[in-house]
């Protein structure tokens, strides 16, 4: 399934109001640039109708610059061979493909051959996500990664001591490509799966991970709730500040508690516990 990317240009007034528009049309992910962002949506959830009428009537407020692409999977190696630069997470967490060379002074080390899922480790939710599952104890524990990527934050759950874990996603090049990368770590016994959290099992983890997007984080809050064992600890990311009382309004609903906030560049990550 090809991805539609749409670059825009606005100024900062228009640009939250942009993107709040466009994640109710399709788009659910988001990369911000010096002049505003770029936008993705699925092809299949894609509808141009409902794109332009967004555009058109923001228009009149100010000045709109749009740039579409359309981006086929089957492009992507070539694309990330030739730009992937190894990622760097404080002095937590070391990131390569398998063409670059190790590099000494991280705790950590992972070899990531991405294809065309989400999650190469360079967002800033990747980072935020990282550096807070270090600050958990997670020997011996229970983590289930929803909406896995490329199994980074399965990975280093399991390397940092996590007896049982377990990725998902709904994208099978992304549950093929963990799959591969498990490989590339000796993670092998790490379980990748197909499809959404409500095709889990009503199993109870001691950690929940979930980097996805906020329209989706909203809608399966109480799913997530379902799987956590009491007093266990939920990690969430892919959403801006902004979004944050919003998502904490949906987790108190579902019975999840604040306990800490992280933020880079307005990307946000939420660290919750199940009463």
């Amino acid at each position: 399934m090809a991805t539609i990317q749409a670059r825009i240009s606005a100024s900062a007034e228009l640009l939250d109001i942009l993107l709040a528009e466009l994640g109710e049309i399709g788009f659910d992910i988001f990369e911000d640039t010096e002049e505003g962002f770029f936008a993705y949506c699925p092809e299949a959830l894609f509808h141009s109708d409902d794109f332009q009428e967004v555009i058109d009537r923001y228009q009149a407020i100010g000045k709109i610059e749009v740039e579409m692409n359309r981006i086929e999977k089957q492009n992507w190696n070539h694309v990330w061979e030739s730009n992937y630069d190894p990622i760097r997470i404080s002095n937590l967490l070391f990131i390569r493909a398998s063409f670059h060379d190790s590099e000494p002074g991280y705790q950590m080390e992972l070899v990531i051959n991405p294809k065309m899922s989400f999650g190469t480790g360079h967002h800033e939710t990747t980072s935020l996500m990282v550096e807070t599952l270090f600050t958990l104890d997670v020997v011996g524990k229970s983590v289930l990664d929803a909406g896995t990527g490329t199994g980074i934050l399965a990975f280093v759950a399991k390397k940092l001591g996590a007896e049982t874990v377990k990725g998902f996603d709904v994208d099978e090049w992304s549950v093929e490509n963990s799959i591969e990368n498990g490989a590339l770590n000796d993670l092998s016994s790490i379980q990748f799966d197909l499809g959404t959290v409500r095709d889990q099992a009503l199993v109870e983890y001691d950690v929940l991970l979930a980097n996805i997007n906020r329209n989706i984080l909203l809608d399966e809050m109480a799913e997530y709730a379902k799987r956590i064992k009491p007093c266990g600890h939920l990690l969430l990311s892919g959403f801006y500040q902004e979004d944050v009382p919003l998502l904490l309004q949906e987790a108190s609903d579902a019975g999840l508690s604040f306990i800490a906030e992280k933020e880079k560049n307005r990307w946000t990550c939420l660290h919750l516990r199940k009463l």
